[in-house]
């Protein structure tokens, strides 16, 4: 049960696979919170931890495609 009703937040639907279900199910009843916070919670802590080891550019005008090199400059030589 979501711990008050909020206007502000925007609705989304997602396809989850039943496991991921599951695990929001089991996040939600340990942490006592509804489902929705348990995800905000979750992609908060995500952002963060791709901030942390800088797979996530914010505000450096570059693209995070950049980030990850299949070695065409290897296969160029």
């Amino acid at each position: 049960m979501p711990r008050k009703n909020s206007s502000t937040k925007s609705v989304r639907s997602f396809r989850l696979s039943l496991e991921c279900v599951r695990q929001l199910k089991d996040l939600s009843g340990n942490m006592g919170r509804s489902e929705g916070d348990v995800v905000e919670v979750s992609i908060d802590r995500m952002y963060r931890e791709e901030i942390r080891f800088r797979n996530l550019m914010i505000s450096e005008g570059q693209k995070p495609e950049e980030n990850y090199k299949v070695g065409k400059e290897q296969e160029l030589k």
